[in-house]
């Protein structure tokens, strides 16, 4: 018994609609890495929470529609990255070969920039980090920084600068 779906019997009216209505969340999505990625920039804390919130809502949207695209599509046997090598994709219509196309392209998009940012919060929250154990003198045996003459020296114990 074989339970493989023939490209005949690709739905592909709601494939379509499933892959424009991802398309639209993407598009929402990136800009809002965009407004994320100039908060991280200009140190808005707000903007940056504002972001983050509005973020995980679109990301749960986006989750959901990743759900029921990858149920369709697995009746096939692939999945939205190996769509374009699977005999089905040949026989879409080229208008649904190019939005599919350009989903996984945005989809690719949204990954990196919101890795990049992700990337960007950490960094300067070890640098926060490290600023406020050098500020309470707390020891760091794995930090190096350089002494006045540019060379690496290993920070050791320092003496708080006081408490306010």
């Amino acid at each position: 018994m074989n339970s493989r779906i023939e490209p005949s019997e690709f739905d592909m009216n709601l494939f379509s609609s499933q892959t424009e209505s991802m398309t639209q969340l993407l598009n929402q999505f990136l800009n809002t890495l965009d407004l994320e990625t100039e908060a991280i920039k200009k140190n808005l804390t707000q903007q940056l929470i504002d972001a983050s919130s509005h973020k995980s809502d679109l990301a749960n949207q986006i989750e959901e529609k990743n759900q029921t695209l990858n149920s369709m599509l697995e009746k096939s046997n692939v999945t939205l990255d190996s769509l374009p090598d699977s005999s089905i994709f040949n026989t879409l219509p080229t208008e649904i070969q190019n939005n599919t196309l350009a989903l996984i392209k945005l989809i690719q998009n949204c990954h990196d920039k919101n890795l990049a940012n992700g990337m960007s919060i950490q960094m300067l929250s070890n640098i926060n980090q490290h600023a406020l154990d050098l500020m309470s003198g707390k020891p760091k045996d794995d930090a190096k920084l350089y002494s006045s003459s540019g060379e690496k020296t290993r920070s050791g114990y320092q003496s708080s600068l006081g408490k306010a």
